[in-house]
């Protein structure tokens, strides 16, 4: 990982003071930690095989291009396969866990699978290289110092709090958030924009004797993050500060208005 800078936005902060706050839960990519890609479909090819030749070569194979082009054929495979296999479950936004695709990789390859979490972190980093957004450390000090309790809601995998600790020096097992108000799609089986995530975060809070409405959702998608978390009463801050992050999930509310403009004149 090496230092990266958020790309300017152009939007215009508007920071309204919110009363009544007793928790508050954060978006990880994109929100604390800038994500060079953020979604596996927009790493290049290049990327993409020099990360998963380093991860082979931590598998104990030689990374040459066959095993390559292997490895990355069964990654993408394995990874729509086990989607598919969640919706046919019923499953509306399925989330793998990555180490049972890696496992998928060794044994493709027919390499000891002993190391698959040092080769599935290898290729993160290397298909999407992350740094802390600027000043995400100073809140997340600041809100522990006032005592406020922290959660999370992400999308993520196992290696997302050692991408976040090694860049940032948040720590998310614990030092810094609470466990119990901490989701991850990797564990629930689903990702965000479900707002079954959202939902299980809001239990215990209440199980704390916090209400939706004392709960602040941070996240940097108003489709992913703030949406859901409005349907469960959350009050919400966009975070608006990498064109990265929202340049995309703009482009997805311009599509979606728009839709619901055609549906309207249509009928």
């Amino acid at each position: 990982m090496t230092p990266r800078e958020p790309v300017p936005t152009g939007v215009v902060s508007r920071l309204t003071p919110v009363e009544g706050i007793r928790l508050v839960i954060f978006d990880i990519y994109g929100t604390l930690i800038i994500s060079a890609a953020g979604d596996i479909s927009l790493v290049s090819e290049s990327e993409s095989a020099k990360g998963m030749a380093e991860a082979i070569r931590k598998l104990g194979g030689g990374g040459t291009d066959d095993e390559v082009e292997t490895g990355l054929e069964c990654y993408r495979a394995e990874i729509l396969r086990r989607q598919n296999d969640l919706r046919s479950q019923g499953v509306e936004f399925p989330e793998v866990e990555i180490r049972e695709v890696w496992k998928s990789i060794a044994s493709q390859l027919k390499l000891p699978g002993e190391r698959i979490e040092s080769a599935a972190l290898a290729y993160e980093c290397a298909v999407n290289p992350c740094w802390e957004m600027p000043g995400a450390g100073k809140v997340i000090r600041t809100l522990r110092k006032n005592s406020f309790p922290l959660g999370i809601i992400s999308n993520a995998q196992f290696y997302t709090g050692a991408v976040v600790e090694g860049v940032s020096g948040i720590n998310l097992s614990g030092a810094d958030f609470e466990p119990t108000l901490s989701v991850y799609s990797y564990r629930e089986g689903f990702g965000k924009p479900s707002r079954q995530l959202f939902e299980k975060a809001l239990r215990e809070a209440e199980a704390l004797g916090i209400q939706s409405q004392e709960v602040l959702y941070i996240g940097n998608d108003l489709v992913k993050d703030i949406e859901p978390a409005v349907e469960v009463g959350f009050r919400t801050g966009l975070f608006a500060g990498d064109q990265r992050s929202l340049m995309r999930y703009g482009m997805i509310l311009l599509k979606r208005k728009y839709m619901i403009s055609l549906k309207r004149w249509l009928s």
